[in-house]
């Protein structure tokens, strides 16, 4: 059988119901004629033979309805089928009243249509339970003679001196049931289909998923929480859920109509984590609840997986506050100060000598605050050209410039989402770029380079400088709303000079560390030794002391370090005076040997730095570095020129 079926109980419905397939093309439409005696049998088969939706009217309608759990139209009968039936009975001129027997559909308005047509009804409503033979006697007496209704109308006005007319539903009444009756089978579909999606979208999801109705009993559970309770959804359907789960707070939640969420609970041998309970409200009327909830285990080991996704990135944070080895009082008093920035997602800067151990205190901010999971990406501005930064900062889409990844590129910003973004050497980004860094720390969108979509960040950002900002900002050159943007919270790390005390622990941690990395065995520090160290001038700071110990252990032929293994040599420590490291020139120099003496000599005296010798140079970096590496290349016999100008490349 097709989806659809046609039960007629006449063959003149039969017909019309032929007429109407044919022409409107119904492919999924099947015509079965029945009788009173085999109308359910008759549909029950072709039910079991597939049929989805069954169209029929008067009284088998009333029987199929009743009797099956499918679809059931009924054909209405219409005012002007009602019309074609007057029309017959005036055509054999009777002009007594005519009975009109039927259900509601068929007698409804037959009495107005009658008049209208000069006739005389009388009406007699029947249910499925009515005995038509009687109510056809009962008209007989009051002196009806002529019948109009369907078959079992017919089939009780059985006598030579009465009449009976069927009427007939005509094609149009069929083509509204036909198409009401797809339109059934659409919408049931489109039901099953959705029904469908959340049933597997429910089993496949990874937490666990229990629902109850208003008394408590179960009425979703997951394949999740077949695997975290141990309890088939065959046996948990149906079962109150304080059997499944004795310390529940979903009916808590049916209660106080709150929902809660993060909620560690015990469920015999295992913890569980209630992600999330909620009740379930229709129209103001709490209808159930519904609990999500992940195995611990599941979880940590999710964790785990993520953290070594991280790790092979290099956005880990490596270290936290413990890892900074201190003695003094001012170290500790600034610990102290960066545990409190750590409770708080507002912007850091870190400003200090070079050396002292910025990142340090940014890696243990970060693995401080709630964002400890999440990334901790670093870049150092000063260490990328100008052109780089703004593609590392915000990504770019393919095409976007000449050499371009195929498929674009990420920036850091989009990489460090949902965890903290350390910018080191802030000072030294270009004035141009400061301006879209202020936009996106506003904003919280990036837009990468060649694109014109906004993308949403969640970014924590950390500074560290070793340059004076304020000043900079005096001088132009570095915008202030950006440095009031990033310095709303000031932490100032003091160079090691003033924090003598935390010399000799950190020379010993060193020590442990390099000792054993070179594998010489267990070292120490000669008191002579000790008092040098504390006596001098650490230019470079803790990564001063940190190369100093390290040429010690690798040049200290015993256990214990002395000042002669500590010592640099004064041609060493105070390199003479190179020609080229004073401007000076000569009438036999061109022009352009000239330019170039002169950018070395700027760019020797500013320490190496882009920004500065292009500002006193009053050329572009990108210019800037063109000539740098053309002087390289031109003097590369000589090793000390070499060193300079290649070590910020």
């Amino acid at each position: 059988m097709k989806e659809i079926v046609v039960v007629t109980p006449f063959s003149s419905m039969s017909e019309v119901t032929r007429c109407v397939v044919a022409e409107s093309g119904y492919s999924n439409v099947d015509l079965l004629e029945a009788e009173p005696g085999n109308v359910l049998e008759r549909t029950r088969l072709a039910i079991d033979s597939g049929a989805r939706a069954i169209i029929s009217r008067g009284g088998f309608y009333e029987l199929i309805k009743s009797e099956f759990n499918v679809p059931t139209v009924e054909v209405k009968v219409t005012a002007f089928d009602l019309i074609e039936s007057f029309k017959e009975v005036k055509r054999t001129g009777e002009t007594g009243p005519i009975g009109v027997i039927g259900f509601r559909n068929v007698i409804y308005g037959a009495e107005i249509i009658a008049e209208v047509m000069g006739l005389q009804a009388v009406c007699c409503e029947i249910s499925k339970d009515t005995d038509i033979a009687a109510e056809v006697e009962k008209m007989i007496q009051r002196g009806v003679r002529v019948f109009v209704g369907d078959n079992n109308v017919k089939a009780a006005v059985a006598m030579p001196d009465l009449k009976a007319f069927i009427v007939n539903s005509g094609s149009q009444a069929m083509q509204i049931a036909i198409q009401q009756a797809k339109d059934i089978l659409y919408a049931s579909r489109l039901q099953k289909e959705k029904a469908q999606q959340f049933a597997t979208i429910i089993d496949f999801v990874h937490d666990g998923i229990i629902a109850i109705d208003n008394q408590g009993w179960v009425t979703v559970f997951n394949s999740a929480s077949e695997k975290i309770t141990g309890f088939s959804k065959q046996e948990a359907l149906g079962k109150q859920i304080t059997e499944i789960i004795p310390e529940t707070r979903l009916l808590n939640v049916l209660e106080t109509m709150r929902p809660e969420i993060g909620d560690i609970q015990q469920l015999e041998n295992q913890t569980i984590i209630a992600t999330s309970r909620t009740a379930v409200v229709v129209d103001g009327e709490v209808r159930g609840a519904v609990a999500t909830y992940q195995d611990i285990t599941d979880v940590q080991k999710l964790e785990q997986k993520i953290r070594v996704k991280l790790a092979e990135k290099g956005f880990v944070a490596q270290y936290d506050f413990g890892d900074v080895i201190h003695k003094s009082d001012v170290v500790a008093e600034c610990i102290r100060t960066a545990q409190k920035f750590a409770q708080y997602d507002t912007s850091v800067l870190i400003f200090g000598p070079s050396g002292v151990g910025k990142e340090l205190f940014a890696q243990g901010i970060h693995n401080a605050s709630t964002r400890r999971n999440s990334p901790f990406v670093a870049i150092n501005c000063a260490a990328l050209p100008e052109t780089l930064i703004e593609s590392e900062l915000f990504g770019y889409v393919e095409g976007s410039f000449t050499g371009a990844a195929k498929k674009g590129k990420a920036g850091l910003f989009e990489m460090a989402h949902g965890g903290t973004l350390f910018l080191d050497e802030i000072s030294e980004l270009p004035i141009l770029l400061q301006g879209r860094l202020l936009r996106v720390l506003q904003e919280k969108q990036v837009m990468r380079i060649g694109d014109d979509k906004l993308i949403p960040v969640d970014v924590r950002i950390i500074c560290a400088t070793n340059r004076d900002l304020s000043s900079l900002v005096n001088q132009n050159q570095f915008r202030s709303d950006l440095f009031f943007r990033v310095a709303i919270l000031s932490l100032y790390i003091p160079p090691l000079n003033e924090r003598a005390e935390d010399i000799e622990l950190l020379a010993m941690h060193f020590i442990k560390d390099f000792a054993g990395r070179y594998r010489k065995g267990r070292m120490s520090l000669d008191p002579e030794a000790i008092d040098y160290l504390r006596s001098r001038t650490y230019k470079g700071n803790i990564r001063e002391l940190r190369g100093m110990i390290e040429r010690a252990v690798v040049i200290c032929e015993g256990k214990i370090i002395g000042v002669d293994d500590l010592a640099i040599k004064p041609s060493a420590e105070a390199p003479a005076t190179t020609a080229r490291e004073r401007f000076a020139f000569s009438e036999a120099l061109s022009l352009k040997d000239l330019e170039d003496d002169y950018i070395e000599y700027v760019y020797t005296r500013t320490n190496g730095s882009i920004k500065e010798s292009s500002a006193i140079l009053g050329i572009g970096r990108t210019t800037l570095w063109r000539r740098i590496k053309e002087n390289v290349a031109r003097r590369a016999a000589e090793p000390e020129l070499t060193e300079a100008f290649g070590r910020r490349r």
